[in-house]
């Protein structure tokens, strides 16, 4: 019988009866292999158990032929996959003759090279060999358009995975399978920036619905009254939309305001000495969110502590803040002081109440409970740097960096993820910041020394002046650049002057200050960088507020953003460590909780163009391939 996509005149009572009385096809590979089992011996004496093995398959192959042993090879590559050899298993895989195989065959043979590639980080590579067939069984339907959603994930098409997730999604056969789908699909939303989300149409009504429930939850960061009304009216909006009322009520529950006004908040920030005025931008953000919230009759109460007083030490500090009442602490974001909250577990200590520090502690593999971290982490922005790289299929990178510390964290960040990646770096110079004289490593890094010398060997051989014009190396096809605004307001020029002007240049928040100015950034014109939405896109009332009332911190306007997420991230933190898909659109990013509490923020992107940094969206992908309909005979 014929399978398509249900349609509105399909119900899922027909849907069912057509299923049950499909024509039943050829023997599946289980049964032949059952059959197989029954009726072969490889080896007397050997326990079936340990059959299951991907050397019984190629042991079955090699007394089998044609189509039967094809079989038998791609169950034994099946299993590599699934142990996790994936070497192995392409090895397998790539010894089978997949030009003789039936159409059947060789839709396995695809999906499994699919699945190899992108368990090799190469998504790319897997949406590529996905099979392009029209008729196909529905399980194989289902795993290419799910194959599709992971490699579109693994690149940041986010709306390209949602497409593909909720195609297949009527074709699942147990609430259990379509639960786990429909997990999928609110990770890729929440994934989403808002500024994306608001602007996502559909004629599909069932993937309209999710853009229509997500919109809701993400306008309801804090819990208010209206939510549920809000939800009830999406459900007579989508009356027959497949989410189920569990996955509803698990939402709601997930957004239960968990701060009322006889909670009491402690601050711990230096309120004096050299770092006051980084305290004061933060502090400012953090009221300004808390004046700002809705919900005024049932705000908790907030104290502000001083770290940077001489005669008290920070753990005594904490001590009297949770003996004051502190039933939750924002702060500090001094590292030596967070280390030390660390190290209160190792000596049998435990934390009394919720702490969300603004910063991060040196250690990032250890778990402390009721130790939340959260700051502006450099290295969060250098590895999306990397990822971004990837899926824009820059594959070949040079490294070009400050010769300090900081540089050096930036380097080993983007270094690492990028080789996780599958991308290769072939040059790293370093520079010096107090000099100002960038020529030096850049024609190292572009090994423009080398194209001199051979103009000199030549001229000296020929015993003539020679025209010249310097040839750099043509194997990179990306630069990423760590460097402040200042430093890349000159570098960038540099980059030109060196004949390396047609390579994309990649870098992170620390090339803009944040303020628009024209004539400062002009040379920056075709840098992408990664950024706050606060600072990209933060058009909102708390963004003009900051800009009327606190003129002398504009140098601090991103710590001021970093004050305004930890006030809301209070209400956050049960969710966020509770479900893997959970986020916080705030202003410094998307906000997750990796498995150690530790927060991270999926920034934005923007590029400079005519001396403006113009945001840009990386989500969509170019050209979406339609999702393949199905028709199984």
């Amino acid at each position: 019988m014929l399978y398509t996509r249900p349609t509105k005149l399909l119900t899922p009572l027909l849907f069912s009866l057509l299923s049950a009385c499909s024509i039943t096809p050829e023997k599946s590979i289980d049964d032949l292999i059952s059959d197989a089992v029954r009726n072969q011996t490889i080896e007397e004496g050997s326990e079936a158990g340990a059959k299951e093995t991907p050397e019984y398959y190629i042991k079955l192959a090699s007394v089998s032929t044609g189509e039967t042993q094809q079989k038998y090879l791609i169950k034994a590559a099946e299993l590599l996959y699934q142990s996790g050899d994936i070497a192995s298993a392409q090895a397998q895989l790539e010894s089978i003759r997949s030009d003789e195989a039936a159409d059947s065959r060789h839709i396995q043979i695809q999906l499994l090279a699919a699945k190899i590639a992108l368990a090799n980080h190469n998504p790319a590579q897997a949406i590529d060999l996905l099979p392009k067939q029209k008729r196909m069984t529905t399980d194989q339907f289902i795993e290419v358009g799910e194959v599709r959603a992971d490699a579109s994930i693994a690149m940041g098409y986010y709306t390209a995975a949602i497409q593909s997730r909720v195609s297949i999604d009527p074709y699942y056969q147990s609430n259990d399978q379509r639960a786990v789908n429909h997990t999928a699909i609110w990770s890729a939303l929440n994934s989403l920036p808002t500024t994306v989300l608001k602007e996502l149409k559909s004629k599909d009504s069932s993937l309209l619905g999710w853009f229509e429930l997500a919109r809701i939850i993400r306008s309801a960061q804090i819990s208010n009254k209206e939510l549920e009304n809000k939800i009830l009216d999406w459900g007579t909006t989508f009356p027959h939309h497949p989410v189920s009322n569990t996955f509803i009520t698990q939402l709601l529950d997930s957004l239960q305001q968990p701060l009322t006004s006889e909670n009491n908040i402690a601050v711990l920030l230096p309120l004096q000495g050299p770092y006051k005025v980084v305290a004061d931008a933060i502090r400012s953000g953090f009221l300004s969110a808390y004046y700002a919230d809705t919900n005024q009759y049932n705000k908790p109460r907030i104290r502000f502590y001083d770290t940077a007083t001489k005669d008290t030490d920070f753990i005594t500090l904490y001590e009297t803040a949770v003996s004051d009442g502190a039933d939750y602490i924002v702060g500090p974001f001094d590292k030596t002081m967070i280390n030390q909250l660390m190290q209160l577990q190792q000596a049998g200590s435990t934390l009394q109440v919720p702490v969300l520090t603004l910063n991060y502690a040196e250690d990032g593999s250890v778990k402390v409970n009721n130790l939340y971290q959260f700051g502006l982490l450099p290295e969060d922005e250098a590895r999306q740097v990397a990822e971004l790289a990837i899926r824009q299929n820059r594959n070949t990178a040079a490294i070009l960096v400050p010769d300090t510390p900081w540089g050096q964290r930036l380097k080993d960040a983007f270094q690492q993820r990028y080789a996780e990646l599958g991308g290769s770096i072939l040059s790293t110079q370093f520079f010096d910041e107090k000099s100002g004289d960038y020529s030096q490593p850049i024609k190292q890094l572009l090994n423009l020394q080398y194209s001199n010398q051979r103009h000199k060997d030549l001229e000296h051989q020929l015993g003539v002046e020679l025209k010249f014009s310097p040839y750099r190396r043509q194997d990179i096809d990306m630069i990423f650049l760590a460097a402040t605004h200042r430093s890349a307001r000159s570098i960038m020029p540099a980059f030109k002057f060196h004949h390396a002007g047609d390579l994309p240049v990649y870098s992170t928040s620390h090339v803009y200050t944040g303020i628009e100015d024209r004539s400062a950034d002009l040379d920056l014109n075709g840098l992408t960088f990664c950024d706050l939405p606060w600072t990209l896109i933060g058009d909102n009332k708390l963004n003009q507020s900051f800009n009327k009332n606190w003129p002398e911190q504009q140098n601090y306007t991103r710590l001021f953003a970093l004050g305004i997420d930890s006030y809301h991230l209070l209400y956050n933190l049960q969710p966020l460590s509770r479900y893997n898909y959970a986020r916080f659109a705030g202003q410094t990013g998307n906000i997750y909780m990796d498995e150690n509490n530790r927060l991270h923020r999926d920034l934005l992107w923007a590029k400079f163009r005519k001396g403006i940094a113009q945001y840009i969206d990386t989500t969509i992908m170019r050209i979406i391939p339609e999702p393949i309909e199905q028709d199984e005979s």
